[in-house]
């Protein structure tokens, strides 16, 4: 008697160990998937928060544009040029390079696929070279539109794919960009509402037809 209740003891021993064994494997394999997962939300995560980075950037500059009047063309116009695929406008530097003086940015979309905002100094457009930031890569297509008061004789407010010489900048900004089709990354349509349309801080000289204290 004693024998066959040490025997089942042995079987019973074997038994745990495979099914110790079993879960241990499924264990493992269930930590490599865990591990596959975090990676992947990790990377979706870090591309979200490039496109994010860049909207903001974009945002913080568009929103704070210089609504500045230009005299060199009779009627006066507005100091900011939008086009479908760029806009080139004048704003106070970033905070990273502030302080200085009002920087004149354009945003355009490269031949190899770069979203750039290139800038300079304002006073500095003849005797200085752009520098760029790239705010991301690997972008296939950049659209712009643009909301405000329709040129005559329209004389409507809509949305239109330029805005160059106008009276004062669009109140509303809407930046598109498309990735391509295999690209996980998503872009929501940016719109960006400018604080000020109106240059109040013109002092016109009627002589040199510009703005008092401005080159």
């Amino acid at each position: 008697m004693m024998r066959e209740k040490n025997g089942y003891a042995l079987i019973e021993m074997l038994v745990s160990l495979a099914i110790i064994g079993l879960i241990s494997v499924m264990m493992v394999a269930g930590l490599g998937t865990t591990r596959r997962v975090w990676q992947h939300m990790d990377a979706a995560n870090a591309v979200s928060d490039q496109v994010a980075g860049a909207q903001i950037l974009l945002r913080n500059q568009l929103e704070r544009v210089i609504p500045a009047t230009r005299f060199d063309s009779i009627p006066s116009y507005a100091d900011f040029t939008g086009k479908a695929d760029s806009i080139n406008f004048l704003a106070p530097p970033r905070d990273a390079e502030a302080p200085t003086t009002p920087q004149r940015y354009l945003l355009s979309l490269t031949n190899g696929g770069d979203l750039v905002l290139s800038f300079l100094p304002d006073i500095a457009l003849d005797r200085a070279t752009p520098r760029s930031l790239v705010l991301l890569h690997n972008v296939q297509g950049l659209d712009i539109a643009y909301y405000g008061y329709v040129p005559p004789p329209d004389n409507r407010i809509g949305w239109q794919f330029g805005w160059e010489k106008r009276p004062a900048p669009p109140k509303l900004i809407r930046i598109r960009v498309q990735f391509p089709p295999q690209d996980a990354r998503v872009w929501p349509d940016l719109l960006i509402k400018p604080y000020t349309t109106v240059d109040t801080m013109c002092v016109l000289i009627v002589r040199t037809g510009k703005c008092r204290g401005r080159a």
